[in-house]
């Protein structure tokens, strides 16, 4: 929550929600790990090192003026956001680290968008380190790994960081013609489904039975980390499909026989995150 603009879509009252399922389920929860200097030797797993220098500089600027500063015209840095961004990083390393078979991290701010050298067309869209990529590329050191993208905008920071490398897939579904404008085309490593506006959960679930889910068994994952955006649901503000929390449950459920690591992207409706998550957090 040490991440936050109020006048911002992307705020921490994202995580309230996620907050009163903790308590009202008693859901067991964990502390990522320790804040030190190796979080910049697992950034550079995926970021260039020019670009983490530059994020820390805007960190110590932000912190020390104590104000807000964006760096570009929809992604912002507040005074404590080094300590957000740092924490969700080190938790998809501990995801990575530890045996339970399910994982829900609340990462803040989201990071599909953030490429290796930070932005990849006309902004970052929210994103400052790429959170599920940073893991991906820890985690393919010893697991075949994919990334599973179920976010209404198509990742295309994450596809720019693993395009192309060994041992690491991703699969998107996400709408055609909606920010940022790619996922069009599938690679050896990358399949992308760009899919029309005012999909429903019928044409949604449709596409993930026949083809995805057959996807994932020819990729044969070790591990599957999950960039979950809420923002799908018809409920959200940026939403252009029709989907509900059908569609989600149907995904969760679906890839129950595989160690899955759920990473926070988009959604900014707070009933939707509440209803969703707390789909996830019950199965």
């Amino acid at each position: 929550m040490y991440h936050n603009n109020p006048k911002h879509i992307e705020n921490r009252d994202r995580l309230r929600p996620i907050i009163r399922l903790i308590k009202e389920e008693k859901i067991k929860y964990e502390r990522p790990y320790n804040l030190n200097r190796k979080i910049y030797r697992f950034l550079s797993l995926a970021h260039s090192w020019k670009y983490i220098k530059k994020i820390n500089r805007i960190f110590k600027k932000a912190y020390k003026k104590r104000k807000i500063i964006y760096i570009d015209k929809d992604t912002y840095i507040s005074p404590r956001s080094y300590l957000s961004s740092f924490y969700s990083v080190l938790s998809g390393i501990k995801a990575i680290d530890i045996e339970e078979e399910r994982i829900f991290i609340p990462t803040r701010p989201p990071g599909h968008h953030a490429g290796r050298n930070g932005k990849v067309n006309s902004t970052q869209g929210f994103c400052i380190f790429n959170n599920i990529a940073i893991a991906a590329m820890y985690a393919r050191k010893k697991y075949r790994t994919l990334i599973l993208d179920v976010d209404i905008h198509h990742g295309n920071g994450t596809e720019d960081i693993i395009k192309n490398k060994k041992n690491v897939f991703y699969i998107s579904t996400h709408a055609r013609d909606y920010y940022p404008f790619t996922g069009y085309e599938s690679y050896s490593n990358i399949i992308n489904y760009p899919l029309d506006w005012g999909t429903d959960d019928k044409e949604y679930i449709k596409v993930f039975k026949n083809e995805i889910e057959q996807k994932i068994k020819e990729i044969d994952p070790d591990i599957i980390l999950i960039s979950l955006g809420l923002d799908m649901h018809v409920k959200d503000p940026l939403s252009v499909f029709k989907v509900t929390e059908e569609s989600y449950k149907y995904v969760f459920k679906s890839l129950g026989g595989y160690k899955t690591i759920y990473f926070l992207e988009g959604g900014y409706n707070e009933e939707v995150i509440y209803i969703i998550v707390k789909h996830l957090l019950k199965l």
